[in-house]
């Protein structure tokens, strides 16, 4: 098998199985709520930018997203664990597949580098007195820093001579010398150059490759369910003595077990966590206004409880639901569900209280418990 053979067909099996979980991770409730958050957050982004003036030190941040680009670093190597039997005698001769993994890595440091220069860069030339070369030279630098970081973990390279070298492009950014930045960062990419590997590090590569599609994995587990994820589970011991004040009854065991699963499972609590997160950054976005804020509440705890049903189906096939000889599971997992959804409809409402101050927020948790119960009944 040649280089370019093994390529392309280790990209499409790895952009097929993206491609996949995508899918599903669009026609999730949840991710259709992070967009909604977006653009709102967009539409209050706009309406700062209006108001700014010339004071404002855009400088700063522009030189600060040099360092903040250079901390994140991920890279994809297509590798599998079989390969280090099968590619062993061929390692000589994958010095092609080195180069495009290369590419593929930089090129991708270089793209997620657009987005946030694109929010800073409207802030920049509002503030500053810049030119379009400038600007230019900007993302170009920027750029090279988000592949930097990238090359620099398929190399092995310490991340903090990366970081080192963002603050200096950084600080010359700050100190109105932007043109100067780009020499800095030329330099970080000759030095990658000059310290990259010669020789296919197979075993360190099929890490870095098992470390990025778990963290794909984690990602997509926040929208949708991942069969090749791991279940993890946490002891939350302070968390879990709640639960131990349920008294000893054959009517409750389902709900020992359920609350229980749902306390240390990432899947439960963690969900609702992120939620609860996502529901509050909206409530801060527009805590000016405060039917958005009222609206928020029954939103969230809504998306809450629907996202929880997945879950519950999930704890059913546990072997101990099988084993359990007394008990009524339907009504413990709507009792679950309910704990969930109140305490969460709770916090949501004394965070609209603090963010707004005004009475009329309590009417989204009233109509929030509304939609619990109304979701429970079916």
């Amino acid at each position: 098998m040649t280089s370019a053979t093994l390529w392309r067909e280790r990209y499409q099996a790895a952009m097929s199985e993206m491609t996949k979980y995508m899918k599903y991770m669009a026609n999730g409730g949840l991710l259709f709520t992070v967009y909604f958050v977006i653009l709102y957050a967009l539409v209050v982004y706009g309406r700062f930018l209006n108001q700014i003036n010339g004071d404002f030190p855009g400088n700063l941040l522009m030189g600060g997203l040099f360092i903040i680009i250079a901390f994140y670093r991920t890279a994809r190597t297509f590798l599998v664990e079989a390969d280090q039997v099968f590619l062993l005698p061929n390692l000589p001769q994958l010095r092609s597949y080195m180069k495009r993994v290369r590419l593929y890595n930089a090129f991708l440091g270089m793209v997620r580098v657009v987005i946030p220069f694109l929010a800073i860069a409207v802030l920049y030339v509002r503030t500053e007195s810049t030119s379009p070369l400038e600007m230019i030279v900007l993302f170009f630098a920027l750029a090279m820093i988000g592949a930097s970081a990238n090359l620099s973990k398929l190399e092995a390279i310490p991340h903090r001579l990366v970081v080192l070298y963002a603050v200096g492009a950084g600080i010359l950014v700050m100190i109105d010398m932007p043109l100067f930045s780009i020499v800095i960062t030329s330099l970080l990419l000759v030095t990658l150059h000059l310290k990259k590997y010669q020789k296919l590090p197979l075993m360190e590569w099929i890490a870095i490759e098992q470390e990025s599609r778990d963290r794909f994995y984690r990602i997509a587990n926040w929208f949708v369910d991942v069969p090749r994820l791991s279940k993890t589970y946490k002891q939350r011991r302070i968390l879990s003595q709640l639960v131990e004040k349920i008294q000893f009854d054959k009517k409750q065991t389902f709900d020992y077990l359920y609350m229980k699963q749902l306390i240390r499972s990432t899947d439960g609590i963690g969900l609702i966590v992120r939620l609860t997160l996502i529901g509050a950054v909206f409530i801060w976005l527009g805590k000016d206004n405060p039917w958005l804020v009222t609206f928020a509440i029954p939103a969230f705890s809504g998306l809450t409880s629907f996202q929880l049903a997945p879950f519950t189906r999930a704890i059913d096939s546990h072997l101990l639901t099988r084993l359990l000889p007394f008990g009524d599971a339907n009504r413990s997992r709507k009792k679950v569900i309910r704990v969930a959804s109140i305490l969460q409809i709770i916090a949501l409402a004394l965070i609209a209280i603090l963010m707004n101050g005004q009475p009329i927020v309590l009417v989204g948790a009233i109509i929030a418990i509304a939609v619990s119960e109304m979701y429970l009944r079916k």
